[in-house]
């Protein structure tokens, strides 16, 4: 039986679709980033942090990535419309934006900890307002300084029009903290949902203990109405832990944002169990996300899947040039459903 030439190739293409990005990090744009707490120290010093974000400076066209900067004024020239840019060339309909708000726990030569600030006023001005309908966000919320300061900070992004609001265990402790119940009851009252980091961070001063999927387990069976995403699928920490969570949880979902795509490749975190696992049990309830621009984008590749993919696939999918089309590519060629990379709009757009 003949064949039509190319109908193979046709098939496997990846058809073009509207993506929605459900994890993005504003703030750390170049204008103005010494005033915004945490920020710099991205880009700058000789640190796990900044030694990671090295594949970002090249991604964003750094010459030289792998020299320790120093300065606000040597930080890559990302902008507001350095996202819009890359969104456009990757078919990125609309991105959920992060901001952040967290100071760790004391640690030495910081008898204060580390704070990181990503105010939502900053974002809603110069990307929300910026450019109507590409971008929402979260507000960032911690309870360091009293219950009360943690229901303000919910009001906060209420008032900007954000859906919900972020938390980050590892600069705020544990997120089943009582002194943070407060802002989930008025998240609820005001009909915001509520993001949690799970997994590990390298940030100064973190800590892994308070990065647990488990303790998310006591938020969403005290909170049965409250809508959680739990982000990065408790990377590291625990994933298993991160799916049990989204299985046992109706309000629970989570997303398969991971902080550097060089880690997906190692079969602890991504390999095809995890896939048939989020497939039968929970297949509406996965989020896409890419951590942009924190993610590595550059080195995302289909050659660490050797026994998943065959050897034309693998070709296939290192031959796309745009990193973002790459990483959507890879995963569907794993076998992730088309859905998941535009599900999380329902939920994180108003």
């Amino acid at each position: 039986m003949s064949e039509e030439k190319g109908t193979i190739e046709k098939l496997m293409a990846v058809q073009p679709f509207k993506v929605f990005d459900s994890h993005g990090h504003p703030g750390l744009e170049k204008k103005g980033i010494a005033d915004r707490p945490g920020s710099i120290d991205f880009w700058c010093g000789d640190t796990v942090v900044a030694r990671s974000m090295m594949g970002a400076r090249a991604f964003l066209g750094d010459p030289n990535p792998f020299k320790v900067i120093t300065k606000a004024e040597e930080c890559p020239n990302l902008t507001p419309e350095v996202f819009v840019q890359y969104m456009d060339m990757a078919g990125v309909e609309a991105m959920c934006l992060q901001c952040i708000h967290g100071i760790t726990d004391p640690f030495p030569g910081n008898p204060n900890g580390w704070k990181w600030y990503v105010p939502n006023e900053y974002v809603k001005k110069e990307f929300i307002d910026a450019f109507p309908g590409r971008f929402t966000a979260v507000g960032g919320v911690h309870q360091r300084y009293g219950k009360q300061a943690a229901v303000e900070m919910v009001i906060s992004a209420k008032e900007c029009g954000f859906p919900g609001i972020k938390i980050h265990p590892p600069t705020i402790g544990y997120p089943n903290n009582p002194d943070l119940y407060p802002a989930y009851e008025k998240c609820q009252e005001l009909g915001l949902h509520v993001q949690i980091h799970t997994g590990v961070e390298e940030l100064p001063g973190t800590r892994a203990k308070y990065q647990h999927p488990v303790y998310v387990d006591d938020v969403a069976m005290d909170f049965p109405k409250l809508k959680i995403l739990q982000l990065h699928c408790g990377v590291f920490n625990n994933p298993m832990m991160g799916l049990w969570n989204v299985m046992k949880h109706d309000n629970l979902y989570t997303d398969i944002t991971i902080p550097h795509p060089t880690l997906m490749q190692f079969k602890y975190y991504w390999d095809m169990d995890h896939l048939r696992f989020l497939e039968f049990f929970m297949p509406d309830k996965v989020f896409y996300g890419t951590d942009f621009p924190l993610i590595n984008m550059p080195i995302v590749s289909p050659w660490f899947f050797p026994l998943d993919l065959s050897l034309r696939q693998r070709w296939q999918i290192s031959r796309i040039k745009n990193p973002w089309d790459r990483d959507v590519a890879l995963k569907q060629a794993l076998g992730v459903p088309a859905d998941v990379f535009t599900r999380a709009e329902k939920l994180l757009r108003r």
